[in-house]
């Protein structure tokens, strides 16, 4: 079994690094990933005018908007049948961040690090371990006539250059081309530093297209010895399959989507929103939660259990979204009504379940919209021990001193020091508040072909309030949702029935959450010996 990805990551990351440091010299070098902030209780979501249009190619002129849909959604060429047996999904993935999409290899999967056109994208094989793992990023050179060919031989002329006794490093191959009129090229080398057990060695590629004078998409690839001359023809092949959106058609879309996003919530009354809560009982019981089973197929293709959610959505106080407040103590503010989603999550930290976090998080907003609080509560459990977080959002009314509505998030984290609440003006269109996020799909109308929406929310994942996409395609008798909750993030999928209820979500790690029961979890998981209580 290979080792060389877990062995290798801190030579990728270097290397990758290196080389956007000497081709982007005079330029301020990438940020460095960070780990997303993985919510248990889960995220994301889009709009556009149906039927969508083929994305403009590469030079394309003219306003008309170029088909976008989120990553990991993205439309399907003709042919795709025979297309996917060139070992490339015959899925897009989007970048609508670069203005660009391509089609990776079958089972791929996708991460984003960062935000705006700092952000950057690892993308890897699903298996334990991937034969490739892929970075992709935006580079601005400081030469404005620079082109890939230069780009890669300033990169070839500084590392053979760099003085290092214990290091090995060769050109494998190498291409100049054009892609749609654009310049490209594609680099593999071999590196091998240090010696015996502290050797690490890999293929490392870099795929360059030109999108501007001075500007480029640079896809960086981690690959093993063995692999490579399989796995860097695929790769070509999938490289080559990018195209380049028009910006200011990109533009046009991204305006359209927000204003219809902004059409749905404005036809959000009162009556409208109370068309999402979950019925009560025939003689006038709290409703029942609905339950979902979460799992994960892991690298052996056997499905693993690794946590399950309850949601419920409920017309109550604002009080009830604090569970620190007793109700005797609720201002007039607190007893104000409104929606509320109440969620709870179990997410296994381990296989056995001797390790796991507790979710309880609780949305609310006022019925019209004016108001939102919520609050989330995160516990980590292992044997007796345990840790909490907790995450307060508040959106209060404009006040004379606040003409503007602000939204307030503050995080509680053990062994950290307190930060001052994070602030945002709340934009004046477009704005969804975290409880009818997660209950968005009950508001959208019946569509008979695809309909994107944008929208400004807060992403939990993330920690900032960002743009949103949600894409509603028809779907027997309900419609699926791709959905990102960032421009950067990889799409979320979820099925949903003609209600707008979620049966199925499928999320960008792996994981699946499918409409179960109580009752059937209860006696799965009392099966398998995992934690019910």
């Amino acid at each position: 079994m290979r080792q060389f990805l877990q062995r290798n990551a801190r030579l990728f990351l270097t290397t990758f690094c290196v080389f956007l440091t000497i081709q982007a010299r005079g330029q301020a070098p990438a940020a460095p990933p960070q780990s997303p902030n993985n919510s248990g209780a889960g995220r994301q979501s889009p709009p556009q005018t149906p039927p969508k249009k083929p994305v403009a190619p590469a030079g394309a002129t003219g306003s008309t908007p170029a088909a976008r849909t989120p990553a990991g959604a993205g439309t399907v060429p003709p042919g795709s049948a025979a297309a996917a047996r060139d070992g490339l999904d015959p899925t897009y993935l989007e970048f609508e961040v670069l203005g660009m999409r391509f089609r990776p290899p079958v089972q791929s999967i996708m991460r984003a690090d960062g935000s705006g056109l700092t952000a950057q994208w690892t993308i890897s094989e699903r298996a334990d371990p991937p034969r490739f793992v892929l970075r992709v990023s935006r580079l601005i050179a400081s030469d404005a006539t620079s082109t890939p060919a230069q780009q890669i031989d300033s990169y070839v002329k500084s590392v053979s250059e760099r003085p290092s006794p214990n290091a090995v490093f060769a050109v494998r191959s190498r291409k100049e081309f054009e892609l749609d009129g654009r310049p490209a090229a594609l680099l593999y080398t071999s590196l091998r530093e240090g010696t015996g057990e502290d050797e690490v060695s890999a293929v490392q590629g870099y795929f360059i297209l030109q999108t501007a004078p001075n500007e480029f998409v640079v896809i960086s690839s981690l690959l093993a010895e063995q692999d490579f001359a399989s796995v860097s023809q695929l790769l070509e092949r999938s490289f080559r399959t990018m195209q380049v959106a028009n910006q200011a058609a990109l533009a046009e879309e991204r305006a359209g989507r927000i204003a219809r996003g902004d059409h749905l919530l404005h036809g959000l009354d009162a009556e409208a929103m109370r068309r999402a809560l979950d019925p009560v009982g025939p003689k006038g019981e709290a409703p029942t939660p609905r339950w979902y089973r979460i799992t994960r197929v892991d690298a052996t293709g056997d499905v693993k259990d690794v946590g399950y959610m309850t949601i419920v959505v409920i017309d109550a106080a604002q009080g009830l979204a604090n569970p620190d407040r007793r109700e005797s103590e609720w201002t007039k503010v607190e007893k104000e009504r409104g929606l509320l989603v109440r969620v709870q999550v179990r997410t296994l930290l381990d296989a056995t379940g001797t390790a796991f976090s507790d979710t309880e998080a609780r949305y609310w907003t006022r019925w019209d919209r004016g108001r939102e609080f919520w609050t989330v509560r995160s516990t980590m459990r292992k044997d007796r021990a345990s840790s909490t977080s907790t995450q307060l959002g508040i959106r209060s009314e404009p006040t004379s001193g606040s003409p503007r509505p602000i939204l307030e998030v503050a995080d509680v984290v053990p062994k950290e020091v307190a930060t001052a609440p994070r602030r945002w003006p709340i934009p004046d269109i477009g704005y969804l508040s975290q409880a009818e996020s997660l209950v968005l799909p009950r508001f959208f109308p019946k569509v008979v072909a695809p309909a994107d929406y944008g929208f400004y929310c807060f992403d939990p994942r993330s920690g900032r309030l960002a743009q949103r996409v949600d894409r509603q395609v028809p779907a027997g008798k309900g419609f699926s949702i791709a959905t990102q909750t960032t421009l950067e993030a990889p799409a979320i999928t979820q099925l949903v029935d003609e209600r707008g209820i979620l049966l199925k979500r499928s999320s960008d790690d792996g994981s699946v959450i499918e409409a179960t029961t109580g009752q059937a979890l209860l006696d799965l998981w009392q099966k398998k010996g995992l934690p019910t209580k």
